[in-house]
């Protein structure tokens, strides 16, 4: 069992300075998309929570003593960060005792005499010097909670402002940017691997961050299942008489080799079964339904029903629409026109083609909640 002497290990002041500077290395580590995108005061509110320290309370009233091998051992039980313990005041007492921890409670070994008292006056006299260590560390502890957001505020600030000056300054240069895949030399092929989820913090109820997928993979994951619907198109003796479920399962079997994580169908998700469920970490990232096109009614309705699966946590969704008409055009134009009359319609966004189109909604019960939803749409005649 680890033992260690209470409020006399590292001084909480040194300490200090290490917390600051994992801080500000967090900070320096997000990536610049990151700094500029994110809501600075949800992301410094969570900063503040992550690192802030809950203060201990001790619980005298409740200790409590036992006895084993002519050994007394003392109880005493307490709330807050155990790492407190460990760390040494500021100014410190020179004393020191060996403690370790046990179901929640400080406890400490004397030796059984026959003098009530003397037991009794060496459990006192700890139990004091722990009241005055940590009456000391105590206050370097709330210092230091109540200067955190200051302090995190001005790591962010001057993160951001970095950034700033720098695209400003490449800018200014005047010639564009040279793409990361723009490299002259050739590469040499290797086995390819499953593509890591990369998710884009996002601060939601509780200071927490929950996983939000990465527009960078959302394009990734659309590209993936538009290439698979133009596959359908380009053999429509092969998939023109495939039903939804066939057709979703399809998209799937692409999807899968390309992820680490969860690309599911027929999942429920909030009020019912979603087509396509990709999750990470137990968490859902991108939610699409697939259907065959049977006009302007039941698109709105595919579009309500989509939005009735969705949770708050889900941003980056996919309405896939298979269209086994004789003419594919006069659809497309018609969803192009009556999309912006559903009463959830926030406003258009830019078409990748003329069959994937990119619009922002909100949620049923949240005007605020903003959402991604692109419509891909697959021409899939019925043969004649």
């Amino acid at each position: 069992m680890h033992s260690f002497n209470i409020f006399y290990g590292t001084s909480f002041f040194e300490h200090e300075r290490t917390k600051y500077e994992l801080i500000n290395n967090e900070i320096r580590s997000r990536t610049d998309e990151y700094i500029l995108q994110v809501d600075e005061d949800k992301y410094i509110d969570y900063l503040v929570d992550k690192y802030k320290y809950n203060l201990l309370t001790f619980y005298f009233d409740k200790e409590s003593i036992d006895e084993n091998n002519n050994t007394i051992t003392y109880y005493l039980p307490f709330d807050g960060d155990k790492e407190l313990l460990e760390f040494k005041p500021n100014p410190c007492r020179m004393w020191t005792r060996r403690i370790f921890l046990k179901n929640n409670c400080v406890c400490f070994n004397i030796d059984y005499t026959a003098d009530s008292r003397q037991m009794s006056n060496e459990i006192e006299n700890v139990k004091n010097n722990i009241q005055n260590q940590y009456h000391n560390l105590e206050k370097e502890v709330k210092y230091y909670n109540s200067s955190l957001r200051p302090k995190i505020s001005s790591y962010f600030k001057s993160r951001k402002e970095g950034i700033i000056e720098k695209n400003n300054t490449v800018a200014s240069i005047g010639i564009p940017l040279r793409r990361k895949n723009d490299s002259q030399t050739y590469a040499v092929s290797t086995p390819k691997k499953k593509r890591i989820i990369r998710t884009e913090p996002k601060i939601t109820e509780g200071t927490q961050l929950e996983p939000v997928l990465s527009q960078e993979d959302y394009n990734f994951i659309l590209k993936l299942i538009y290439d698979g619907g133009k596959v359908f198109e380009r053999l429509p003796a092969t998939y023109s008489n495939k039903d939804e479920e066939s057709l979703r399962d399809h998209l799937i079997f692409i999807l899968t080799p390309h992820f680490e994580g969860s690309v599911t169908g027929e999942t429920f998700n909030k009020n019912g079964k979603t087509d396509i469920l990709l999750r990470y970490k137990n968490t859902n990232v991108f939610v699409a339904e697939c259907k065959f096109w049977r006009g302007i009614k039941s698109y709105f309705a595919a579009i309500d029903q989509l939005l009735s699966y969705l949770t708050w946590r889900d941003s980056k969704t996919a309405l896939i629409l298979f269209v086994d008409n004789k003419e594919i055009i006069p659809v497309i134009e018609q969803i192009k026109n009556e999309t912006k009359n559903h009463e959830n319609f926030v406003k258009k966004d830019e078409p990748k083609s003329e069959s994937w189109l990119n619009y922002t909604f909100h949620l049923n019960w949240d005007k605020s909640r903003k959402l991604k939803l692109a419509v891909l749409i697959f021409h899939i005649p019925v043969d004649t």
